[in-house]
């Protein structure tokens, strides 16, 4: 069973059993569907870095393939992820083809994207025939920067050859770009999801003051210890409502606006800094 409560966050290694059967099975599934056409599945985000609660967390993967899936290798991946997400995790996934990764671009092209939010979407195109022109639209995704990066840096080979020999190296000028892309949008929608919001505007934070990956838990920690303490319950409600130790309680409204406001600043103040650092080691050079 997935514990209800308390204090308990999982890596990969020693997820619930539940969990990893789930992911056993879709790999299955997923290798039997794409066959050779298949190089590569690799597991990210909270399951990979340690910070994973049953309750609440998503499974993130990538999938790479070798070139472009069919229409009916797509209908069929598609049916597998309505039947086996949610049982019991959300599963998250994009697909990649080598010549989406080769040459790199950003935004980053994708072949195909599966999380719960997609769910009614694919089930009225599955229903409806539309299927069949999901490979006539060209799809790109500002997120995919961000998402590899972290698969090089921190990810979980679960089929293939590891992330370093199939991902290129993705500058850091575009990792950049897609964790302000979130950062943005994460402002936006703090109040709809305060919990996501503030730990992630930790993550891009901590990131851009001392170039550190790290994981919404691992932003969350660091942020209680140096960020003024005004914030600190604020902080403290979402790390403890994140890690399962809290239920879903009311934020401080008038804490939330004010923690948007200083953590907006504060990353401007050092995307300038950084934007004037490059233009001096130009003329330096």
């Amino acid at each position: 069973m997935i514990p209800q409560r308390g204090f308990r966050m999982y890596g990969w290694e020693n997820c619930p059993e539940v969990v990893r059967d789930q992911i056993g099975r879709f790999l299955l599934a997923l290798r039997e569907i794409l066959k050779d056409n298949l190089i590569g599945v690799y597991l990210h985000g909270s399951l990979a870095m340690g910070c994973f609660n049953p309750r609440r967390s998503d499974v993130d993967l990538l999938a790479v393939t070798k070139q472009g899936m069919s229409i009916e290798e797509k209908r069929r991946i598609v049916q597998l992820l309505l039947c086996i997400s949610g049982s019991p995790s959300p599963l998250e996934i994009s697909f990649l083809s080598q010549a989406e990764l080769n040459p790199w671009r950003y935004p980053t092209p994708f072949d195909l994207h599966y999380s719960e939010e997609w769910r009614n979407q694919y089930i009225e195109g599955l229903q409806s025939g539309e299927w069949r022109n999901w490979n006539e639209r060209r799809l790109e995704d500002e997120d995919l920067a961000a998402h590899i990066t972290i698969t090089i840096n921190r990810g979980i080979t679960l089929y293939g050859p590891p992330p370093k020999e199939i991902f290129p190296r993705i500058p850091k000028e575009d990792y950049i770009a897609s964790i302000l892309s979130d950062f943005q949008w994460a402002c936006d929608r703090i109040r709809e999801n305060p919990v996501y919001g503030i730990l992630n505007l930790c993550r891009v934070y901590l990131y851009l003051l001392e170039g550190r990956i790290s994981s919404k838990e691992e932003a969350g920690s660091w942020a209680i210890l140096n960020l003024p303490g005004e914030f600190r319950g604020i902080l403290l409600q979402a790390l403890e409502i994140y890690r399962g130790d809290r239920n879903e309680d009311q934020f401080d409204d008038t804490l939330l606006k004010r923690f948007v406001s200083y953590m907006r600043r504060r990353v401007s103040e050092l995307r300038d800094t950084s934007h004037k650092d490059r233009l001096k080691d130009r003329c330096d050079i």
